[in-house]
């Protein structure tokens, strides 16, 4: 018998495979950075087929299968897709982000503030209807928290601020204007050191 684990997560990628099936990359807070697949999903009559795919934020049931995870169930989820659809700066943020952490994350390792961060920053973009001007300052702000919990990135008088907490105000994408030059150079800094 096999242990049913529930955790949040966001599928960052998927792909399909066989005659109906798709495989994810999924950021889970309990698991960390895993490959799963969910069978039969693409069929219409699948129960999975409207809530996971990219951009799906939610609880996952997940279980452990012999060379990698199944997605059996999903609860209170959300397609951020939709959810931003109206706010493209917004939307192409995450895309971005998301993509970032497929090439930061490799193997299982739980980082609960890794998690966290991205988690509020979702949040955080709900509520909150940001210009193209305030997106790249909060994108800048979600990347360094990323590099700085991944250890990427050491702390400095010029962002301790922007990471020593993981929620977010209008104050703080204001504080990240006048340093936007030189946390971005830290940044990518940081990438290329990476040789990721």
């Amino acid at each position: 018998m096999h242990h049913l684990y529930h955790t949040p997560g966001f599928i960052l990628a998927s792909s399909p495979f066989g005659e109906a099936n798709l495989s994810f990359r999924i950021l889970t807070r309990d698991l960390g950075l895993i490959g799963a697949s969910a069978q039969g999903v693409r069929f219409l009559k699948s129960k999975l087929r409207y809530t996971v795919h990219n951009f799906f934020y939610g609880e996952l049931s997940l279980v452990r299968g012999r060379e990698r995870w199944r997605v059996t169930g999903v609860s209170k989820s959300t397609d951020l897709y939709c959810e931003f659809r109206d706010r493209p700066e917004t939307l192409l943020v995450f895309a971005r982000v998301f993509s970032l952490l497929l090439r930061l994350l490799s193997g299982e390792e739980k980082n609960e503030e890794l998690f966290r961060h991205v988690e509020e920053a979702v949040l955080f973009a709900r509520a909150k209807k940001l210009s193209a001007k305030l997106s790249r300052d909060f994108e800048c702000i979600l990347v360094l928290r990323i590099l700085w919990s991944l250890g990427y990135l050491g702390s400095s008088p010029d962002t301790a601020v922007f990471v020593e907490s993981p929620f977010w105000s209008d104050e703080l994408i204001l504080k990240m204007e006048t340093l936007t030059p030189k946390i971005l150079a830290a940044i990518n800094r940081s990438l290329k050191e990476s040789q990721l």
